[in-house]
């Protein structure tokens, strides 16, 4: 017999099982109390269900499938191991905790390329800790970056007293490409630019943010009038290295990083 009173279904559900999760006695509770608000319910169903054990037990064992694949080669490394036993535990446990498949294939590569690096990687730990906190938008612009800020040829051998030419990148490089760089950014963040009145702070926000996490330096032009006046940042020798190992082509990467 259907049961009309919310009392007493709530007493036959959940009352009389022990093992009923947290999670989903909220929701049964939510289910009553806001019969109407289908979306958000099913939403925070999708949520709960990641956190089954079932759910959680299958994405680590997925995750460890993934590093083992990546390293099943590698005989011999120049990573700290037990940097890189921290790496992978805090990426399984993240990976766990996220259910974003991007992240995830950024921990795998980062760390697999890690371990195969030709020059000892340090801190792999704190390269996990940065993907984990970046956001899809955040990869995007580091991308743009590199793209636009960090082009062959853009080192030159220039003469240092006392030791003869040494290789060096002018900051009029970086503030003469300030136009295209706010271009590509808009363009990667789905702006309008066909009448260059589009706002140049969504990128330059990124931007900074970006700077925040020791990824970028903003390079100084001039007081800008908002919401349209270009801005110029470059790749910090951390954003170098953590593109690297994200397995993109990095451009000077031994100019930035072996100098």
């Amino acid at each position: 017999m259907a049961i009309d009173d919310p009392k007493a279904a709530f007493g036959q559900h959940y009352m009389q099982e022990e093992d009923k999760s947290p999670l989903g006695l909220a929701i049964f509770t939510g289910k009553l109390a806001f019969p109407k608000a289908a979306l958000p319910l099913e939403i925070f169903q999708k949520v709960a269900n990641r956190f089954t054990r079932a759910s959680v037990d299958e994405r680590l064992q997925a995750m460890w499938n993934m590093l083992v694949m990546e390293t099943e080669h590698l005989e011999t490394t120049k990573a700290n191991g037990e940097d890189v036993q921290e790496a992978i535990q805090l990426a399984m446990r993240r990976d766990a905790e996220e259910f974003n498949d991007r992240k995830r294939d950024r921990y795998v590569r980062l760390i697999g390329n890690a371990l195969r690096s030709e020059t000892h990687i340090q801190d792999v730990t704190t390269f996990v800790q940065t993907v984990e906190q970046l956001g899809e938008r955040d990869v995007v612009v580091l991308k743009v970056l590199n793209k636009v800020m960090n082009k062959e040829g853009d080192w030159k051998p220039q003469p240092n007293s006392g030791v003869g030419n040494v290789m060096k990148v002018h900051p009029d490089t970086f503030i003469q490409r300030s136009p295209e760089l706010a271009v590509e950014i808009a363009l990667a963040l789905g702006q309008k630019t066909e009448t260059n009145l589009f706002t140049r702070e969504e990128g330059y926000g990124i931007c900074a943010r970006l700077q925040g996490f020791g990824l970028a330096h903003e390079i100084d032009v001039t007081h800008r009038e908002l919401p349209h006046t270009n801005y110029s940042f470059r790749l910090s020798v951390e954003g170098i290295r953590l593109l690297r190992l994200l397995g993109e082509d990095v451009p000077n990467f031994d100019h930035y990083c072996e100098g």
